[in-house]
């Protein structure tokens, strides 16, 4: 654990798994993207310049990146339920390419103003020829009953 005294500024000793190299060395290849990041072992270099041995403060980094993704874990449990729960109310939902399908079927079925006009065209003429049937019969049936009341006035004479 860790020296209760100064650090010494000589090298530490290795009693274990070697020092990992520092965040800050420039890659090999100019155009390559270092793949750590640059805070990446910040508390085992923190611990090695604090005096600890080189085992022990890779030991200590490792537990607590454990212990902080295991409390992340369990908080992360609840929102990913959550997010699960979510993501199965949605899936009934449309999707855009299906909204846009169901649309281009609706303006195929809508009527145009063109088609509007020639339908009320129809409509208007389909009327007046109901009409003049309408006032056919009316005058053959004025007809019939005049007939008839003549035809019962002469009888009755």
């Amino acid at each position: 654990m860790p020296a209760h005294s100064l650090p010494q500024p000589s090298a530490p000793e290795s009693s274990g798994k070697p020092a990992e190299p520092p965040g800050d060395a420039p890659p090999s290849d100019p155009d390559a993207v270092a793949a750590k990041p640059a805070r990446e072992g910040t508390l085992f270099h923190l611990l090695i310049d604090r005096g600890w041995e080189a085992g022990p403060a890779y030991t200590a980094d490792q537990r607590i990146r454990t212990m902080t993704s295991e409390i992340a874990a369990t908080g992360l449990q609840p929102v990913l339920a959550e997010l699960r729960q979510m993501r199965e109310s949605i899936a009934g939902f449309a999707t855009k390419a299906e909204l846009h399908e169901e649309l281009r079927q609706m303006r195929e079925s809508m009527a145009t103003k063109v088609d509007l006009e020639q339908l009320e065209t129809n409509l208007r003429r389909e009327m007046a020829e109901r009409d003049v049937r309408l006032i056919k019969w009316v005058f053959g049936a004025l007809l019939a009953q005049a007939a008839l009341v003549v035809g019962l006035v002469t009888l009755l004479k």
